[in-house]
């Protein structure tokens, strides 16, 4: 019968410290993902899953699951909680444009352990460091360990209970009807990453349901290794030629836009060769056994921890949009130093000792009778006091930035101080004040009302879904403006459409319309592809059109521009041929330009407004002799066309209105980042619902001549 005993493998500690020196030296060079997390992963499964086996399999040994659950905690957990609280402080004191509302949430999910669907749910891109880049990104993986890990012990230690209980075999059937779960579970993953490599390769490389397959192989390995076993010939060659498909994985593949789909099977087959290998005798067990590459495996998971969030706070530190060759450097020097210091005083002093306890045997008595005789004991106790004291005042973090956001989205701006467009559209005095608003800490949370209500399809859903319903606040219709109106308007689109929402509302309250949104995360209405932009948006487009046909609206609004290839804007075929589609079913149209996309002189995105706050962050800029102009400005022939294309679009048809606000962002030269002691941006991309709301009164003055005409 498959077995987990094993003598222990000091190559694959070694193996372990490669995979993750893989991880820090491509994440620091290269920029893109190496094939070391799933490597990791693997080996995981691998030591995981033999451990829980070979105590399941001892009848004397406790199966409670607690004692498992235990054990992992006091592995994992001290040296993660270690590394969360330096990052806060960090970002706090040398990064503040990283305390925002994405990051406290991200620190809230990376304690407890659901990071990966965090990540998964804004569509995070793993490829590469950037001073725009969370720096708990990289904890998406402890997540998925983190819950393959739960259920692990939950499942082999009811499946143990069982046996035990019904046979008196209990130990040799655990491993062998473990087998078949296992592989069930490897199939069913694998089959289930390749699909969404396939059609979402976003939400793939965090999903935990998608990686399940690399862990589950680790315990298939250590179950069947007594099966595996090779001639000492055939380990001289499946060593090395493991240790090779290991490390020159990153150099053939990219692993965010590959892994965990099919291509994985490269390094987890190279790893399963070392492992296959048995640790015979040779050289490449040699170099893995070596001081070198033990030290690496010892220091691996506290090394994780480290490289990422130094190596993103440095940058953003050092004002760099990725990190130059001495910061990345600087970094992995620093990260080794903390990984050993973290390992040798965190993570081996407070990490269980004792050996897990027999059935007869009570724990609980035994840990209390330390604690007054133990001063070792003592530290320890007071050690994890400590740790969950810092756990729960980080985990407080994200309720009161939710609060502070909550106050903030209720309030409104004063027009006297905070005018806004109304000094460009109605030329209001703009008197000093000593600060801009709104509130640079989450000034990106702060979104139209449609986004707090739930009124937007997310990104992870269906393709036809259309959301119509208020489904975060009271479940009514997504319906504003004039509610009880007796004609409707229909705002559809992506955030670029929503962030034209408050204008839009003020005008149809004006107009008696009834506004109507159907948002799409990432998605502009669209007929056909669009470079930059996923299908995925094509098919929710017919399905927008098929709940337009059932509500016949009046007049339908959506963007008419999005930046080309060369960055300025245009108008795509895919937009014409949706406007076309709405005009053939009887509404007229609204096509809204696109506001101008932040980007500097060297083609670089960047957020206005943390370049404002954050002197170091100032992108490259010409030089310019206007008072209103800041170094955070956006350059106005980079990003938007002489001409609106959907002015010669629209030209011959009386029932479509292009609106073009490009005037009041922007003078000849410059897009502005502050307009009327207001931040006109919240990111790089989106304007700043404060700006947006300012705009009403200029909105209902272009929209009402067209809107009265019906």
């Amino acid at each position: 019968m498959p077995s987990a005993t094993s003598k222990y493998r000091f190559d694959l500690d070694g193996l372990r410290g490669i995979a993750i020196a893989l991880v820090v030296v491509f994440h620091v060079y290269v920029g893109r993902v190496s094939g070391g997390v799933d490597v990791f992963l693997l080996l995981s499964g691998y030591f995981f899953l033999g451990a829980l086996v070979r105590n399941a399999q001892k009848p004397e040994q406790s199966i409670n699951p607690w004692w498992s659950i235990w054990r992992t905690l006091r592995r994992l957990a001290p040296g993660l909680l270690v590394v969360l609280a330096a990052t806060t402080i960090a970002a706090f004191t040398l990064a503040p444009t990283l305390i925002e509302g994405r990051n406290a949430k991200q620190l809230f999910a990376s304690i407890l352990y659901y990071q990966n669907y965090q990540l998964a749910r804004h569509g995070a891109d793993y490829a590469a460091a950037a001073d725009d880049t969370s720096p708990l990104q990289h904890l998406w993986s402890m997540s998925v360990q983190g819950q393959f890990y739960l259920a692990a012990i939950l499942i082999i230690s009811g499946l143990a209970w069982y046996l035990q209980r019904n046979l008196t075999t209990a130990a040799s059937r655990l491993a062998s009807i473990l087998q078949w779960i296992l592989l069930a579970f490897t199939l069913a993953s694998f089959g289930w990453a390749w699909h969404l490599h396939l059609t979402n390769q976003a939400f793939a490389y965090y999903s935990t349901g998608a990686r399940l397959w690399e862990l589950c192989l680790g315990g298939l390995l250590v179950l069947h290794q007594s099966r595996l076993t090779v001639s000492s010939t055939a380990s001289r060659i499946l060593a090395p030629l493991g240790l090779v498909m290991v490390i020159s994985t990153g150099f053939f593949f990219d692993g965010g836009q590959l892994f965990p789909g099919p291509w994985a099977l490269w390094p987890l087959l190279g790893a399963a060769f070392v492992i296959i290998a048995g640790g015979q005798p040779g050289f490449t067990t040699r170099v893995l056994s070596s001081p070198p590459m033990l030290f690496f495996g010892e220091i691996a998971y506290a090394l994780y921890l480290w490289h990422w969030p130094l190596l993103i706070i440095a940058t953003v530190f050092f004002n760099q949009a990725e990190p130059s060759f001495a910061v990345g450097t600087a970094v992995i020097v620093a990260s080794l130093v903390l990984a050993w210091f973290t390992n040798r005083y965190v993570e081996k002093p407070l990490a269980q000792r004792r050996r897990r306890p027999r059935k007869d045997e009570d724990v609980v008595a035994e840990a209390t009778a330390l604690l007054k005789t133990s001063a070792a004991s003592r530290r320890r106790a007071m050690a994890g006091i400590a740790l969950a004291t810092i756990a729960g005042s980080m985990l407080v973090l994200k309720p009161i930035h939710a609060y502070r956001v909550e106050v903030a989205s209720a309030s409104v701006l004063d027009k006297r101080d905070y005018p806004g467009m109304l000094e460009v559209t109605d030329g209001a005095h703009v008197p000093d004040v000593k600060r801009i608003q709104p509130n640079p800490s989450y000034i990106r949370d702060l979104w139209p009302q449609p986004a707090f209500d739930g009124c937007i399809t997310l990104g992870l859903e269906e393709a036809d879904k259309v959301i119509t319903t208020k489904r975060l606040t009271d479940d009514s219709p997504c319906v504003y403006g004039d509610v009880n109106g007796d004609k409707t308007m229909v705002l559809v689109g992506g955030s670029h459409s929503e962030h034209w929402f408050s204008p839009l509302d003020a005008a149809a309250k004006e107009a008696g319309y009834r506004l109507v949104i159907i948002l799409r995360q990432g998605c502009p209405p669209m007929m056909s592809p669009i470079e930059g932009v996923g299908d995925i948006c094509i098919e929710w487009t017919h399905a927008v059109l098929d709940y337009l046909d059932t509500i016949d609206p009046d007049v339908v609004v959506a963007t008419s521009s999005r930046p080309g290839s060369e960055l300025t804007d245009y108008m795509p075929s895919g937009y014409q041929e949706f406007y076309q589609e709405v005009l053939a079913r009887g509404p007229r149209v609204i096509g809204i330009r696109d506001t101008p996309w932040a980007y500097d002189t060297n083609g670089e995105s960047f957020s206005p407004t943390k370049c404002l706050i954050h002197p170091r962050s100032t992108p490259t800029m010409p030089e310019s002799d206007s008072s209103l102009h800041t170094p955070c400005d956006i350059p106005r022939v980079l990003v938007m066309s002489p001409e609106n294309e959907a002015d010669y679009v629209f030209a011959d048809e009386p029932r479509a209105l292009s609106l073009d606000f490009t005037d009041e962002f922007c003078d000849d030269q410059r897009c502005r980042a502050i307009i009327g002691n207001t931040y006109v941006y919240r990111d790089d991309n989106h304007i700043s619902n404060e700006i947006a709301e300012s705009l009403s009164k200029e909105m209902t003055r272009r929209l009402l001549p067209f809107l009265n005409e019906a």
